[in-house]
């Protein structure tokens, strides 16, 4: 990116981190936690005095012995309460108009989002547009678009990676144009967070591996990235360890109960420290590749990681140094280089030995390259605090790098 370009994102991110930003409050929800925890929230309904709850959440969970406990419950004490189970795994705007249309028809006075991060995300949109009724999701994207607040609103996370359920942003795509892009307001931060362990156990490896890589790349991005508090650094390198620490253990055995509990605050931790100190180009060029091709967010972030991490070089290279410490992966006394390849060097080491592979195979293609980097780059510029400023020509070699099979001299 030439010097002038360079001077005006960051100039507009001093603006907004250090004059705009301090000004601007980040609730933290209030956590529900512990095994079982997901039983009570009928019965807390109830004595908080809600009339109709909706209930997001997805077909498998639905069905499964946690949600057939959790629906007897509830339409126990709440027989007029409406279930939408119709959210696919990148939230679409037609998913979400069909949600809110049934939460407004009903006139629900409680959300409450059971799943992954995109049934959470679909939840907050829900939220927004029944909040705004007169604003469409489309002139929601960007910053500080939500004029009202949104009704009660409880995430409870089925899988250790999205933090959404603390986070500011909801990742939507629009149906017609595939142009996928998060709506960032402090509204959107549900109330509060019910951590529920038992309610990852029966999770797929494979889900397992890129949702705790999609929490990893959360908090590495928010470390590297120029907007951080003490806060947010203390929660990205709390989430860094829980992840180094336990990860592999919750990949290999999902009863683990501790191993469970530890990945689920990491990604906790990690969506608070995003929500604050924004991502960077790992998720710019994720979100560009879940639009055009429906790649699932977690493990996009898994593959690109390392790639954007090594473009970044010398600019990324004490902070990568500090996570390799917290990590524990070098000896005292190596440099400064040494330690950041080493942190690299982990994250390509974790993903072999969960099976993400190195590329993306037979995803790209090679003609939409400089639309997804001009999408890339409208996404991160100038607002993401990243390290290096990337221009959507640069990040055109990134994407090559990602693909296989330019890097096999087939294209």
């Amino acid at each position: 990116m030439n010097l002038f370009a360079t001077l005006y994102c960051r100039t507009v991110q001093f603006i907004t981190n250090k004059i705009v930003m301090p000004f601007v409050y980040f609730p933290e929800p209030k956590k529900i936690s512990g095994a079982g925890s997901l039983d009570t929230i009928p019965s807390w309904l109830k004595e908080e005095h809600y009339f109709c709850p909706f209930v997001l959440t997805g077909r498998h969970f639905e069905h499964s012995e946690a949600g057939v406990r959790f629906f007897t419950k509830l339409t126990g004490l709440y027989p007029n309460a409406v279930t939408f189970d119709e959210i696919p795994p990148n939230p679409t705007f037609d998913s979400i108009y069909a949600a809110y249309y049934s939460a407004k028809k009903t006139n629900c006075d409680v959300i409450v989002a059971i799943g992954g991060g995109s049934v959470i995300d679909a939840a907050k949109a829900v939220g927004a547009l029944l909040a705004n009724p007169r604003r469409p999701l489309s002139k929601m994207k960007g910053v500080l678009k939500i004029r009202h607040h949104l009704p009660m609103l409880l995430a409870i996370p089925t899988t250790a990676g999205t933090g959404s359920e603390a986070t500011v942003a909801a990742v939507v795509t629009d149906s017609k144009t595939h142009d996928k892009f998060a709506i960032n307001d402090p509204h959107l931060i549900p109330k509060i967070a019910v951590l529920d362990d038992t309610l990852l156990s029966s999770l797929p490896p494979s889900l397992i591996a890129s949702t705790g890589m999609d929490a990893l790349t959360h908090a590495v991005e928010a470390y590297l990235g120029n907007a951080l508090t003490k806060k947010t650094s203390s929660y990205a390198l709390q989430s860094v360890r829980l992840i180094h620490d336990n990860l592999l253990d919750f990949y290999r055995d999902p009863s683990n109960a501790s191993a469970r509990k530890n990945m689920q605050e990491a990604s906790y931790l990690a969506g608070v420290a995003f929500t604050r100190s924004y991502v960077g180009y790992v998720h710019a060029i994720a979100h560009s590749l879940g639009g055009a091709y429906n790649v699932p967010h977690g493990f996009a972030n898994a593959v690109i990681l390392p790639y954007v991490l090594r473009a970044y070089g010398k600019k990324a290279e004490k902070k990568l140094a500090r996570l390799s410490d917290v990590a524990k992966l070098t000896e005292y006394g190596e440099t400064r280089k040494k330690k950041a390849e080493a942190f690299v060097s982990w994250i390509e080491k974790a993903n072999e030995a969960m099976g993400i592979p190195k590329q993306f195979h037979q995803v790209i293609q090679p003609k939409d390259i400089p639309l997804l980097a001009r999408h890339a780059a409208k996404e991160a510029n100038p607002l993401y605090p990243v390290p290096k400023e990337f221009s959507a020509h640069q990040l055109t070699f990134i994407y090559k790098e990602l693909d296989d099979e330019f890097k096999n001299g087939n294209h």
